[in-house]
C-alpha cells in the first residue's frame, strides 16, 4: 500500500496538483488523500479509478500542449496562419 501511495503522490506532484485541489477534483477529502498517499488507507476501486483517470487526462493534456507548442516552434513564422 505504501508504494502505491508514493506513486500516486509522485504523479500528482508531477502533474502540478496541490493535495487539496486534487482531492477536491476526485471527490474525496484532503485528509483521506493524504492517508492514501502515506500508505495508511486502502482506497476503494472507484477512488483508484478516479485518481487514475484524472492523472491520465492531465498527462494527455500536457503531452498535447507540448506537441502543439513544438509544432508551432518548428513552423518559425505565421505565414500560413489565417490570422498572420
Amino acid at each position: 500500500m505504501q508504494a502505491r501511495g508514493q506513486r500516486i503522490r509522485d504523479q500528482r506532484e508531477r502533474c502540478g496538483f496541490k493535495l487539496t485541489t486534487f482531492a477536491r477534483l476526485i471527490g474525496i477529502s484532503p485528509a483521506w488523500l493524504s492517508r492514501i498517499e502515506r500508505g495508511q488507507g486502502d482506497p476503494s476501486p472507484d477512488v483508484l479509478r478516479r485518481i487514475a483517470l484524472l492523472l491520465q487526462r492531465e498527462r494527455v493534456a500536457r503531452e498535447a500542449i507540448a506537441a502543439i507548442t513544438y509544432d508551432k516552434e518548428d513552423e518559425g513564422s505565421d505565414e500560413h496562419h489565417p490570422d498572420g
